[in-house]
């Protein structure tokens, strides 16, 4: 009976410790994911107010891009004679003659730029 018992008391210690390894394995993989999840939050934070540099680079785009559709949106505005959508042109704020935007009124434009498939 002695001899039955230590082979049985060796397999039960050797599934245990495969068991604890796999537990371990999945909770550092999770520890690390969620490490890089927080990561990348961080590298996307957006002021809620921009400049036209935070913008082309929240856009991912250049400033003469933003330049070149502010000033077409200016120009289609007034042939419009003051009737359009509130989306349709990229909102901004003028302020010391400097354009701001705020984050909100740029991804409510976004989504209507996707939703109409607007240029």
């Amino acid at each position: 009976m002695k001899q039955a018992v230590y082979p049985i008391s060796a397999l039960i210690i050797g599934i245990s410790l495969i068991i604890t390894a796999f537990i371990i394995r999945d909770t550092l993989s999770a520890t690390k994911v969620s490490g890089n999840a927080s990561t990348q939050r961080q590298s996307v934070s957006v002021p809620s107010l921009m400049t036209k540099k935070q913008l082309s680079d929240y856009l991912q785009i250049s400033e003469q891009s933003i330049e070149g559709m502010i000033k077409q949106d200016a120009f289609k505005k007034t042939g419009m004679g003051g009737s359009y959508d509130t989306y349709q042109f990229l909102p901004y704020l003028k302020i010391n003659n400097e354009y701001r935007f705020l984050k909100t009124e740029v991804d409510e434009w976004l989504k209507y730029k996707n939703d109409y498939h607007l240029e």
